[in-house]
């Protein structure tokens, strides 16, 4: 099982991103609150963390479901086909 982890630069470059009223739509790897806040063929997936104590949504970004980090190749070299805390698989942006 993989561990997303996002550590406080992260969610200093996310900030400006939820700041905004009204803005285009937003490409992978972005926060988001909604699907409709995403670009064609990306959702509103959440991002968390797992620990021995359990997994926790720490943020919402725009991405898409997978399989296989091969699915995720499209977005960048950078995305990985991660498994989030419902048990779904999104691709994350991984450094």
């Amino acid at each position: 099982m993989r561990r997303i982890l996002l550590g406080p630069s992260l969610f200093a470059l996310l900030i400006p991103f939820a700041a905004c009223g009204s803005t285009p739509l937003r490409s992978a790897g972005t926060v988001c609150s909604s699907d409709s806040d995403c670009g064609a063929g990306l959702s509103c997936l959440g991002l968390g963390t797992f620990t021995d104590a359990g997994c926790t949504t720490l943020a919402r970004s725009c991405s898409k479901a997978c399989a296989l980090d091969s699915d995720c190749a499209s977005l960048g070299s950078n995305f990985k086909c991660l498994v989030a805390c419902d048990g779904t698989r999104a691709c994350g942006a991984t450094f």
